[in-house]
């Protein structure tokens, strides 16, 4: 087994590479079916472990089919080997001359070492990329544990956020500071050598740090493979190399979610402006228009844009992240509605009722006759309205709807507004 290794290595590249793809898809969906449910320290374990996935698929899936190419280059120079074992016949190049032949031929260094170069740098890619997705599945394992620690103290003292925050950014300046014991050991035991001074006890001290590290099996992985690397290769580049993987794999779930809410990355729409269409028409406004790619726009939301019943359904989603700080502060009972029976449903629009401001056509729309909705079609929970048509004359009529208008311009607090043109086709 030990010898086929590059069969092993290709056989795993194949099987997961992109298969790994489809991955970070289903864990986008799951996350933002989640993310709406939830605020503060849930929303970023969700967020922190959703990244770390998507990270894990990509980088491994885009590894491995880089792999892939570099073992497919590997098997032709073989055989090409097993055809040609002399390599090139410099002398049949007749279309270079003896200038360029003498020089390329200095410079190259047959099949032999062609085929070695190609070995090793597949290799060396397969395992800096198991070492990769090593080090990020060992963070997510830390972080959930503490997260989840933490958690459970937060909730035993009535203040999950604000004491789960602590506690996890206490662990982590704590591991931070283990990890550098062993280097400031080192210096210590190093400026008492050169004073002359006994080392014992700073030895001992250093070798019960160093074999505690040891026990963590995560660790003594990462180690492992990391070390062989690190010492065979140039020390500093591949330790770039290295933490840039594992920065970039962070990065890319925000890419992702960033592409997701905005219509397109790469763009030259400089006449029909996002600003033109935040006040023309968005399909995330009508249920008969929204998609997948809408997953994260919980907008305000009517049943389509052409409305010919007497009754026009408004929905307008609760969405805990973004109102649960504002009704902290606005609400009578705060963010937390501890009322029961028809009193529960009463406050719930109340609350709303204070973040909210709906006009139709310029005039105001009473919230106080909205009830609660739960919509398992959307994922959303919310408040809903049915505003009468009767009066309205045929032909566009325009829904102004603004969250918090108080709020000032930046922030996630910031004031918003929803524009919603319909039209208002009555059946004859």
């Amino acid at each position: 087994m030990r010898d086929r290794t590059d069969e092993l290595e290709l056989f795993i590249s194949g099987l997961l590479a992109f298969a790994l793809l489809a991955v970070p898809g289903y864990l986008f969906d799951a996350w933002a079916r989640s993310s709406l449910h939830t605020e503060g320290v849930y929303f970023q374990a969700l967020w922190f472990a959703f990244s770390i996935g998507v990270g894990m698929c990509y980088v491994l899936a885009v590894a491995l089919i880089i792999h892939l190419a570099v073992r497919g280059y590997w098997i032709g120079l073989i055989g090409l080997k097993s055809h040609f074992p002399n390599g090139i016949d410099w002398d049949r190049l007749t279309m270079l001359g003896p200038f360029s032949r003498a020089f390329l031929q200095q410079r190259y260094g047959g099949l032999d070492g062609t085929i070695e170069r190609a070995d090793r740098l597949a290799t060396m890619l397969f395992s800096t990329t198991l070492l990769c997705v090593q080090t990020l599945a060992g963070t997510l394992v830390v972080a959930i544990v503490s997260l989840g620690v933490a958690m459970a103290i937060g909730a035993a003292f009535g203040d999950v956020d604000r004491i789960t925050l602590g506690i996890v950014a206490v662990l982590m300046v704590g591991l931070l500071g283990l990890a550098m014991v062993p280097m400031l050991l080192e210096k210590s035991i190093a400026r008492r050598h050169a004073r002359g001074l006994d080392t014992a006890r700073q030895e001992k001290r250093l070798q019960s740090v160093l074999a505690g590290l040891q026990r963590v099996p995560m660790l003594r992985l990462l180690q492992t493979m990391q070390w062989t690397l690190q010492s065979n290769l140039r020390g500093r580049s591949f330790t770039v190399i290295y933490l840039s993987a594992v920065m970039l794999a962070m990065v890319l779930a925000a890419l992702q979610v960033y592409g997701s809410m905005k219509f397109s990355l790469f763009n030259r729409y400089s006449v029909l402006t996002e600003e033109a269409v935040d006040h023309g028409m968005l399909g995330a406004h009508y249920e008969s228009l929204r998609s997948a790619h809408d997953q994260l726009l919980p907008y305000p939301m009517i049943p389509a844009d052409s409305i010919s019943a007497s009754r026009l359904r408004l929905f307008i989603p609760h969405r805990p992240q973004r109102d649960n700080p504002v009704a902290r502060q606005r609400c009578a009972g705060g963010a937390r509605n501890e009322a029961q029976g028809a009193q529960a449903a009463t406050a719930a629009v109340n609350c709303m009722a204070l973040l909210w401001t709906v006009q139709l056509d310029g005039g105001k729309v009473d919230l106080h006759d909205f009830v609660p909705m739960e919509r398992r079609d959307l994922d959303m929970r919310g408040l809903v309205g049915y505003l009468p048509m009767a009066d309205l004359k045929p032909g566009r009529h325009d829904l102004r709807l603004v969250w918090n208008a108080d709020g000032g311009e930046r922030g996630p607090s910031r004031r918003r507004e929803y524009n919603i043109p319909f039209w208002y086709a009555p059946e004859p």
